[in-house]
């Protein structure tokens, strides 16, 4: 991962920016504009199911454009646009990926800029306030511990709790999770997180590839604790499996950007798509998918359990130290 990072840095320094956009047209004439142009590209990292099932509700709405729909990991999506750019073509419209991801192609010209009249509906430090991305939909990252080993009584409730010894060797963690690490360091404190993030490996975590892995493994008592995504999380709950939330005081936030190409194929198409999945009905159907939004007026009741930490996607211009820092104390 680290490789690929470093990989992905000085592939992206290599690309020419991309100076200037097109003129946006305004609101009303999005439309009329969109019907001419047929189609909107949409790269993205979603779930397949999510994004099929958003697209199709666009398309019901304005059956005159076709949804192409492109959906890998947020790695290889970066690395196809990557490829296409430095060959001229320019081929996606929309983006919907992690935010390290977006961040890259922001610092490489090749996002531009919209602030779409829905954008106001949204957390201030959930959007870039010049109009280059919002969250789409976000991922907590939290504790989760498994009920029939550990009564709630014994549940860490600060992170320094996830240090005593009962929990040594008992606690599973995903593989290079460079995100969570630096904005659970920022939230704790410079010296405050160099000090829990020194005793968690002392702990002997357990890495795993992935969060659902973690999760399946805490499920079953192979680990007591590990760090999960909490909607993943409220899934195996509502499958009875003995899973719950460590009340930790704050969960780390993964968003999920959309952005509009800066040389769209297809501008018009692309930016009355961006409008309709930020619109409140679209954002209240990814909720329904279990996903946390970033939309102030769509009720949310994890949010009111802990405070929410945003991982900031300017995090991508400091990786290199991240990962470093990482390595000293992790894995």
């Amino acid at each position: 991962m680290k490789l690929t990072l470093q990989i992905l840095a000085i592939l992206l320094a290599s690309l020419p920016a991309v100076n200037g956009f097109a003129a946006v047209p305004h609101d009303q004439d999005l439309v009329a504009n969109a019907k001419k142009e047929k189609a909107v590209n949409l790269y993205t990292s979603m779930e397949a199911r999510e994004s099929r099932q958003i697209a199709d509700v666009f398309q019901q709405r304005y059956p005159f454009l076709t949804v192409d729909i492109t959906r890998i990991s947020s790695n290889r999506l970066l690395q196809r646009i990557m490829t296409e750019q430095r060959a001229g073509r320019g081929i996606f419209d929309v983006i919907i990926t992690s935010g390290l991801e977006v961040r890259y192609l922001i610092k490489s010209g090749l996002v531009g800029s919209y602030i779409s009249s829905e954008a106001k509906a949204f957390f201030a430090d959930s959007k870039d306030p010049q109009g280059l991305w919002v969250d789409v939909y976000s991922s907590l990252r939290v504790f989760a511990y498994n009920s029939k080993i550990v009564s709630r009584e014994d549940a860490p409730r600060q992170y320094e709790d996830l240090l005593a010894p009962k929990w040594k060797s008992m606690i599973g963690l995903p593989s290079k999770e460079y995100g969570w690490f630096a904005t659970v360091m920022r939230a704790l404190g410079r010296e405050g997180g160099r000090k829990f993030m020194e005793g968690l490996g002392r702990q002997q975590p357990h890495y795993r590839p992935s969060h659902v892995l973690i999760l399946q493994l805490v499920a079953a008592g192979e680990f007591n604790m590990g760090l999960v995504y909490q909607h993943q999380l409220e899934r195996y709950k509502k499958l009875a499996a003995p899973v719950e939330l460590a009340p930790l005081p704050f969960a780390t936030k993964n968003i999920h950007p959309i952005a509009v190409a800066a040389t769209a194929p297809h501008a018009s198409a692309a930016r009355l798509f961006i409008n309709f999945v930020l619109s409140k009905d679209t954002q209240t159907l990814i909720r329904g998918f279990g996903r946390t939004v970033s939309r102030t007026d769509i009720a949310q009741d994890e949010i009111g359990k802990f405070k929410v930490v945003v991982e900031e996607i300017e995090l991508a211009d400091r990786m290199n130290e991240i990962t470093a820092d990482y390595d000293k104390y992790l894995q």
